[in-house]
């Protein structure tokens, strides 16, 4: 049986893994019960183990979404755009945008995947990794001549700094999302160009 995607989750799903990436942030995975995740959604114990046994289930799910979200909007994108610097671009966005909807489990990625279990770890490693060479893909079509080793660096400096930056930026702060997406884009490429 094929395993569920990111987009057949149905609604009360949704806001049982919103309800609970909320709480995570706020508290931290270690620290919540699946008393405290039922409470945040407005469920009771016996319903979200309905949905997931274990808060472990939970927290992998929840991630397991998130990264194939992310990995579903850029390849739609890739297909879309012939441009490689427009794919860059588009790339920039599309990342920026999918961890500002989704901040609170954008957040929980970042911080909360070591507290699986290796083998919970292991496929979502594998989507992560997946994120990585799409991200390579991506750069060594904007700069065919590198050495072939130095795309996934660059990558990993990139998705690195895309990760991170969902730590400080406010969309109310001075820098409006589309001129964040774009001083990113030049910043990166204006480095990466040099190369």
């Amino acid at each position: 049986m094929p395993r569920a995607r990111a987009n057949d989750y149905d609604d009360k799903t949704r806001v049982i893994l919103d309800s609970a990436a909320a709480l995570f942030a706020r508290i931290g995975y270690p620290n919540a019960t699946m008393v405290d995740i039922a409470k945040a959604c407005g469920a009771s114990k016996s319903m979200l183990y309905h949905y997931f046994r274990t808060k472990d289930e939970l927290l992998f799910a929840m991630l397991e979404q998130h990264l194939e979200t992310l990995i579903d909007a850029l390849e739609q994108s890739r297909e879309e755009l012939s441009d490689p610097r427009e794919r860059f671009e588009a790339f920039i966005e599309i990342y920026v945008q999918k961890s500002a909807q989704a901040r609170r489990r954008h957040m929980v990625a970042i911080n909360d995947l070591r507290f699986l279990p290796k083998a919970r770890q292991a496929p979502l490693r594998a989507l992560e990794k997946e994120v990585l060479e799409l991200t390579a893909t991506l750069l060594a079509g904007v700069n065919p001549g590198l050495d072939a080793a130095l795309y996934k660096p660059y990558a990993l400096l990139l998705v690195g700094m895309l990760n991170w930056t969902e730590t400080w930026y406010r969309q109310s702060g001075p820098i409006k999302p589309g001129e964040l997406c774009e001083r990113i884009a030049r910043l990166f490429l204006r480095g990466f160009l040099v190369e």
